[in-house]
Order: C-alpha cells, then sequence, then structure tokens
C-alpha cells in the first residue's frame, strides 16, 4: 500500500512540473518576473502634438499575459511625473479592459465601448496609434484584432474612422494620417 501512494506522490509532482513549465515556457502567456515594456502616449513638444505616439518605459511585475498587463498600464494612463513632461493620453479614462484572448493563431483585445466615445476622427487615429504601437511594440509574430465589447470593429466613432483589422503600425502613416 505504502508504495502506491509514492508512486502517485511522485506522478503527482511530475504533473505538477510539467504543468508549471508550460506555463512559464510561453512567457507572452504568462511572466512571473519582471519585464521591460513600453506603452505609447502622445506627447506635446514646444505646444505642439507630436504626430506619432512616443514610447514611455515600464516595468511590470505580473502572473498575467504580458499583453493583458501592457493593456492595463496602457489604460491607466500616464504618470505624474509623465504629466509633468508634457505626455498625455486620448484614450478616455472610463475604457476598460474586457479581455485579452490569445491562441496560436492570433491576438484579441476586447476594450469597452467608451474607447470609442468622444472626439474626432484625429483623436479617434491616436487612439487608435497608442493601441497599435503599444501592443505591436511586444507582439510581432501573430495578428492582433481588436473588438468593442465582444464585437470585431471596422469603424469607431460617429465619424466613422476606419480599424485596420488585423492592427498595423504604420497603417495611418501610409495614408497620410
Amino acid at each position: 500500500m505504502t508504495f502506491k501512494y509514492f508512486l502517485f506522490f511522485i506522478l503527482l509532482i511530475l504533473i505538477s512540473l510539467t504543468g508549471f513549465y508550460f506555463i512559464n515556457s510561453h512567457s507572452k502567456l504568462a511572466t512571473t518576473h519582471k519585464d521591460v515594456v513600453y506603452v505609447y502616449f502622445g506627447k506635446t513638444i514646444q505646444n505642439k502634438l507630436t504626430i506619432e505616439p512616443k514610447p514611455v518605459k515600464r516595468e511590470l511585475w505580473s502572473n498575467r499575459s504580458i499583453i493583458f498587463a501592457v493593456m492595463e498600464e496602457l489604460l491607466k494612463g500616464p504618470r505624474v511625473k509623465e504629466k509633468e513632461e508634457s505626455y498625455f493620453t486620448e484614450i478616455p479614462d472610463s475604457t476598460q479592459l474586457l479581455e485579452v484572448r490569445e491562441t496560436p493563431e492570433s491576438i484579441i483585445i476586447n476594450l469597452s465601448k467608451e474607447f470609442e466615445a468622444g472626439g474626432g476622427s484625429e483623436t479617434m487615429i491616436y487612439r487608435l496609434k497608442q493601441v497599435a504601437y503599444t501592443i505591436l511594440d511586444i507582439e510581432d509574430e501573430k495578428p492582433v484584432f481588436l473588438e468593442l465589447n465582444g464585437e470585431k470593429v471596422k469603424y469607431i466613432s460617429g465619424e466613422g474612422v476606419e480599424v485596420p483589422q488585423p492592427l498595423v503600425k504604420d497603417y495611418f502613416s501610409q495614408k497620410g494620417l
């Protein structure tokens, strides 16, 4: 009887170690250590808005997906010191990260509908740039798609700003926007 318990205990340990290895061997799926990432915010230089969002370095400690963690950081907006350095966000404070779905084929970022609230077409384009630059800075292998309230979007806001699906970093620059 004791030998059976011993084998059961060894088997349980092996299964646990295999699961731990699987989770930690896919660093984009889960991080349990510090990651250095960049989130992208607007910046005012000499009272002029920069055309492209600028990277701000962030150190993350998380056991969640790095994609989820970096999106949470983006939605928090600039920190006090960053605001003092003229960084800002066009993403509304009320925007929530509803879900990040990561599959072997793609990544889907699901934000709340508030993402498209308020502002004109330039504001919407800047918001999309902030998300695209931030996510595509750490994910360059899989296509990344944007959803609002669980639905893939083709256009946002009342002005109908086109959302490239999958997200592309230089999409708006290529269009002269």
